[in-house]
């Protein structure tokens, strides 16, 4: 344990790897309150409301109709709020709605908003059991949850940023861990020290994946808070389609993915970001064990953080199935979303880089110098 304390300490205490954690936690909240909480806009009796006071409106009117959704709620909230109906030049959206009538407008209105140029102003509503709502519920056996979902879908876009600027971290964090000792000329000692090469080994690895660890936590309880306290985890049992930026796949029976309660597919991802960590810092801890310097392994295994991404855009889509058990992917949800029924493939493949790369690793790195 000793061996194991000291060497977490040397990863986590570096200077470079504390001002990265912080930056990482800065650029995290703000671009949680510039991007999700600042593009907030709702409108209620003529007054507009943004940001954080937008969220808190849309909230408040929401409660009122939260539970199963009903063609007797539809009627009263457009009955209440009305359709929206403004258009501003270069926005792709109407100006004047809140939640509760623009979601009334785009699953149920006779309207249609493609950007301020092609536009239908919503005068009807229809019947619930008639549109993909109804088919949904149908399909699933499960009557339509409605409530606020905006803490959602700010979580699962904050949460997908803050995924990749915790791999940034864990290739700035783990990269050291072997590569450090070649560097400075120290793994020699390593062979006359009382505990040994092998148990040195050991407690770099183990100081390695709970790195990973605490970076992981540390990015996912920060998302949580931030969105506990702005938006709330109202609507937890609503569908994931009707989640913003997301649609239902009613026609796709055998992909319920978009109709299951989006704080399961939430958990879902937890699992696969979790995943991804460990995978990119196995792969990171590999490449530490064959470079002499933390600059190559950094280089190194950046690249190959990133290569996926690069043989998807030049491959163009061929591959993606293998490709979506790399770290990279495994972070993005709507690669879930995409490969929901095959996961067994890219959760094999991490899974297997996870082993291979650490024991590959750790045997370069045992081997006498």
């Amino acid at each position: 344990m000793r061996l194991y304390r000291i060497e977490l300490y040397k990863l986590l205490c570096r200077k470079f790897f504390l001002i990265s954690a912080i930056l990482t936690m800065g650029i995290l909240f703000l671009y949680f309150y510039f991007v999700n909480v600042g593009d907030e806009r709702s409108v209620v009796n003529g007054q507009v409301y943004t940001g954080i006071q937008a969220v808190s409106t849309d909230r408040k009117i929401t409660k009122e109709y939260a539970g199963t959704l009903t063609d007797a709620k539809v009627g009263q909230i457009i009955e209440t709020y009305g359709f929206p109906s403004q258009v501003e030049e270069y926005y792709g959206g109407f100006r004047d709605e809140n939640y509760l009538n623009g979601f009334v407008t785009e699953y149920l209105g006779n309207g249609y908003m493609y950007d301020w140029e092609d536009y239908k102003v919503s005068t009807a509503v229809s019947l619930i059991r008639d549109t993909e709502l109804g088919r949904a519920a149908e399909v699933t056996g499960r009557d339509i949850a409605f409530d606020y979902t905006g803490g959602w879908a700010a979580f699962l876009d904050t949460l997908q940023l803050g995924m990749i600027l915790g791999s940034i971290l864990i290739l700035i964090g783990v990269s050291p861990v072997f590569a450090e000792e070649r560097q400075i000329k120290t793994s020699a000692l390593l062979m006359t020290s009382t505990e040994g090469k092998e148990k040195d080994v050991r407690a770099k690895t183990a100081a390695a994946f709970t790195l990973s660890v605490l970076i992981y936590a540390g990015i996912v309880l920060s998302v949580f808070l931030a969105v506990s306290v702005v938006y709330g985890f109202s609507g937890a049992d609503c569908m994931l389609g009707l989640v913003k930026g997301y649609h239902l796949r009613v026609e796709d029976v055998e992909n319920e993915v978009t109709m299951m309660a989006v704080c399961h597919f939430a958990g879902l991802e937890l699992i696969m970001d979790f995943l991804a960590m460990n995978a990119l810092c196995a792969f990171t801890v590999c490449i530490s064990a064959y470079f002499e310097t933390t600059f190559h392994t950094v280089v190194i295994s950046c690249a190959g953080w990133i290569a996926p991404l690069l043989l998807r855009i030049l491959g163009g889509g061929g591959g993606y199935v293998l490709l979506a058990g790399t770290p990279l992917f495994l972070v993005m949800p709507g690669v879930l979303v995409d490969l929901y029924g095959l996961l067994f493939i890219p959760i094999g493949l991490a899974a297997g880089m996870i082993v291979f790369c650490t024991f590959y690793g750790v045997k370069q790195y045992a081997l006498p110098d």
